[in-house]
């Protein structure tokens, strides 16, 4: 019996080792940036750089990036979904990465790694299209 319990044992523990580090896509509370959508915007629009080769072309569009919010609301494991090349897909890596830590996600009550994805819009104002 005590080699049941201790085999029992070892294969639940292994188990949660396991479900620590499970990325979740549904959560009962999601990540939420400091400030809302709208101060994510704002923060995403003040840091991006527009690459040069890209606005040399006039390249223009949406480069969409999934990213792990971990427990601690640190951002990790960037990568980009779709891009439109150019240098904009790095450029939107760099500034997900550099964005600081968000609320972490919540199931059953405690703080849990959650998947995400957010759109980082490149588009060229008239003013630097004159540069």
């Amino acid at each position: 019996m005590k080699h049941f319990l201790i085999i029992l044992f070892t294969l639940f523990s292994s188990h949660l080792l396991v479900a620590q580090d499970e990325v979740f896509t549904i959560v009962e509370t999601y990540p939420g940036y400091l400030g809302g959508k709208v101060a994510m915007q704002e923060y995403i629009n003040n840091t991006i750089q527009y690459p040069k080769k890209a606005l040399k072309y006039e390249i223009q569009g949406t480069v969409y990036v999934s990213f792990i919010i971990e427990k601690d609301g640190a951002v990790s494991h960037a990568e980009v979904l779709r891009g439109i090349g150019s240098g904009c897909d790095p450029g939107a890596i760099r500034v997900v990465l550099s964005m600081p830590n968000w609320t972490p996600g919540y199931q059953a009550g405690e703080p849990v790694r959650v998947k995400y994805t957010i759109p980082v819009r490149f588009y060229i104002e008239k003013d630097k299209k004159k540069r």
